[in-house]
């Protein structure tokens, strides 16, 4: 299993080889230990020097000797600075059925931080991802037309690895976002908090799926619920300019976002 570019992105999905479990050598004091072994040997770290600083894991239903299994994974965030990068990564244990069997969620440090791509575009929830939308939602009539007697504000929230959180304010009046901001006073109306790994799902899959996983129940709320349930067709908006954005990142030379690759792309 590789990384799809040389320098890792958010978006940036592996898929490796399916494997028997007993195929692999282990030797562990505990089976609970044998889904993280799996992965660590499947999956290994994204680049030279990298080290994995955190984990955070869940099994729906622990890996045996006797199973075939492949891992899926997707790199959900990213962070530079002057000593080096973060990452995080989702990954999958996911059997010849099909079914995902455990998950977690890996974050490594990387020594380098040209080791990384960062761009606003596809840092969720936060101020600067919010000026992005801020900007390209100015100009739609439709978003302004949704909301044109609203006065609220909308909180977007995106949830990484070891229970942090990235969150957004959008201060909107009469079909305007007049502020971005990590809060704003009095709070917001309503927070729709969504995972970092739904997020990538949202931005990269072939097709806008908001309203379906919405329906569905995949995202929460905080906040002001009927609000939340009452403006869901700007908020399918805002989705789909946050999808405009991460493409017209995508498509600057020297990186591509797979768009159909994972569990849900193909459901």
């Amino acid at each position: 299993m590789s990384t799809l570019t040389t320098s890792i992105a958010v978006g940036d999905r592996a898929v490796s080889d399916a494997r028997r479990v007993s195929e692999l050598g282990l030797a562990l004091p505990e089976a609970s230990l044998t889904g993280i072994a799996v992965a660590g040997l499947l999956a290994p770290r994204p680049t030279v020097g990298a080290t994995r600083t955190g984990l955070q894991w869940n099994s729906q239903s622990a890996v045996t000797d006797d199973d075939v299994v492949r891992v899926e994974s997707v790199v959900t965030r990213v962070e530079q600075s002057a000593d080096g990068a973060v990452l995080d990564r989702h990954v999958r244990l996911v059997d010849d059925g099909g079914s995902v069997r455990e998950q977690g969620i890996e974050t490594w440090r990387l020594p380098d931080p040209a080791g990384v791509r960062f761009d606003p575009a596809v840092d969720f929830c936060t101020p600067a991802w919010g000026e992005v939308l801020r900007e390209s939602l100015s100009a739609d009539p439709a978003f302004a037309s949704s909301l044109a007697t609203w006065d609220g504000t909308v909180g977007l929230r995106c949830t990484d690895a070891s229970g942090g959180a990235r969150e957004v304010h959008l201060r909107i009046y009469r079909g305007r976002i007049i502020d971005v901001a990590r809060r704003v006073p009095g709070g917001a109306t309503f927070t729709l908090v969504i995972p970092a790994v739904t997020w990538v799902d949202l931005v990269v899959a072939e097709h806008n799926d908001f309203m379906r996983r919405a329906i569905s129940g995949e995202f929460s709320s905080s906040g002001d619920g009927y609000e939340y349930l009452r403006l869901t067709k700007p908020l399918d908006i805002v989705i789909a300019h946050a999808r405009t954005a991460a493409r017209e990142w995508q498509s600057v030379s020297g990186h591509t976002l797979p768009l159909t690759c994972g569990r849900e792309a193909r459901s």
